[in-house]
């Protein structure tokens, strides 16, 4: 069985359902037929989709060729690929998603003249990152998931108003990073009943600990199978 399985003509790896309690998911790998490009070169294109019960905004995983070049990643919507041409399979979105998604077309290439040839991709995770408005490893995210200064950060994700952040942010009566100047100016319309101009003071303790949540699948209980 195993011999026959080594033969097959430009052969393809899917994985089956990886599960996890109440979450699940499953990728859907598969190619076109291949095409000459030339009297000497194939080309086929494969496409990369998952379904998921649970929000996702990363994949990961490695291709296995055999008389076979990657020559092209297209990916769809909002997903992005980190990782250029590399055999090692990496893409992401800004935006989470969960339902049956079409992550990305890969385009290969190869001589006519193989009698076998692999573009199989064996996933490894598919996760949701969750990097909006938080910090790890002293890197700064906004409300966008992108990474930001701690002064933007602290405008998007707590809308301060008329308070001065660990002694060096100022965010005016809009929530807006301004100067101390321009603080002073936009503040001195705001006033307590009591005591006049009320300002907040907020003093961060160092070594701030954010966690990102990650949600991952073992890969321990994978099933590789070929079509």
């Amino acid at each position: 069985m195993k011999k026959f399985l080594t033969i097959l003509l430009c052969t393809t790896f899917i994985l089956a359902p990886f599960k996890v309690e109440a979450k699940s998911y499953k990728f859907n790998y598969y190619c076109d037929t291949k095409q000459n490009f030339d009297d000497t070169t194939f080309y086929k294109t494969c496409h990369i989709e998952i379904t998921t019960d649970f929000d996702i905004n990363h994949i990961k995983g490695n291709l296995i060729l055999k008389n076979a070049t990657l020559q092209d990643i297209k990916t769809k919507g909002d997903w992005k690929n980190n990782n250029g041409l590399s055999e090692t399979i990496d893409i992401s979105s800004t935006t989470s998603h969960k339902g049956t998604i079409a992550i990305a077309d890969l385009v290969f290439t190869g001589p006519l003249a193989a009698t076998e040839c692999e573009t199989s991709f064996e996933p490894l995770i598919a996760e949701e990152n969750i990097t909006a408005c938080i910090i790890v490893d002293n890197e700064y995210y906004g409300k966008d998931g992108t990474k930001v200064t701690a002064e933007k950060y602290y405008e998007e994700c707590y809308k301060y108003t008329c308070t001065v952040v660990d002694n060096k942010y100022y965010y005016n009566h809009e929530g807006k990073a301004v100067s101390y100047a321009q603080f002073q100016k936009d503040c001195a319309e705001v006033e307590s009943p009591q005591t006049g101009i009320d300002y907040g003071y907020i003093i961060l303790p160092l070594g701030i600990i954010s966690i990102i949540a990650i949600i991952k699948i073992a890969k321990k209980n994978t099933k590789i199978y070929k079509i």
